[in-house]
């Protein structure tokens, strides 16, 4: 305790905004990304930028066209700090979020006191994909020999559209897409099987309910014992749970009273 580290400044480059592309996340938020003339820092080239959120777009008078500064995070994350606003030409053009979702089309909203702004479509293609990353991850139901880009060849050739699908994969089939195998099926099989014994705990953090995480997910499943009972259980109940707060009950709540995400329930 008696030593300081020192940090080196983050090196920081100058270069050109290209453009500004919108990542649809697990949850729906629709994040802002920087894409920039390709530039070398910290020992990497970078092209992609991370810009937070609207508010910070808006803060920094951050246009297309802009020269921009851009540093690493930590020196890990790309992040645009900066506007160099006298190399301006009168050419850059203001960025303003979309009121549908460029990946399905649904209506984008932003709710009260957040900065967020969010895809409303709960069949939204990048929500589904990033739902079916988070349901199977090591902290969620733990189901090996499913990295990201064996579930987006999955979705693609047509085998699952959501996780409840991957326990009803034809695996004699999906072996025969290329880079898979009979030993890739038989082990994916099995490791389904064996994620059908998990705690509770783990399938109600898979599902991926906003604002539950897996201390909640624990907390939800020690009271109600099995997934049937949370899906009738009330705001008033589940604030009366450690840790659990109407904001949350009321994110139960509202996935639980979705015709969709019961019909889900119901195949898993």
């Amino acid at each position: 305790r008696w030593a300081i580290a020192y940090k080196y400044p983050a090196e920081k480059q100058k270069t050109k905004l290209l453009d500004i592309k919108l990542q649809v996340g697990r949850t729906g938020v629709l994040t802002p990304l920087a894409i920039l003339d390709t530039v070398h820092i910290a020992g990497t080239n970078v092209s992609r930028a991370t810009l937070h959120n609207f508010d910070y777009i808006k803060e920094k008078d951050i246009r297309i066209g802009d020269t921009v500064v851009v540093e690493k995070a930590g020196d890990i994350i790309p992040a645009v700090v900066e506007v160099v606003t006298d190399e301006r030409d009168g050419s850059e053009t203001e960025f303003n979020m979309p009121h549908l979702c460029p990946e399905c089309g649904a209506e984008v909203v932003r709710e009260d006191n957040e900065a967020a702004y969010r895809c409303t479509g709960i069949s939204c293609p990048a929500q589904r994909l990033r739902n079916i990353i988070h349901f199977v991850s090591r902290t969620a139901m733990d189901i090996d020999g499913l990295g990201a880009s064996n579930i987006e060849k999955l979705v693609e050739n047509g085998f699952i559209n959501d996780a409840a699908d991957l326990y009803y994969i034809d695996f004699e089939k999906a072996s025969q897409l290329y880079g898979f195998g009979t030993k890739w099926a038989e082990n994916l099989q099995n490791s389904l099987n064996k994620s059908k014994k998990n705690p509770l705990y783990r399938l109600i953090f898979g599902l991926g309910i906003r604002h539950i995480g897996e201390k909640a997910a624990k907390n939800l499943a020690k009271v109600y014992k099995n997934i049937d009972n949370l899906t009738t259980a009330t705001v008033e109940d589940m604030s009366k749970i450690d840790d659990v707060g109407p904001i949350m009950a009321q994110s139960v709540v509202e996935f639980m009273s979705s015709e969709q995400n019961i019909d889900f329930i119901n195949r898993l």
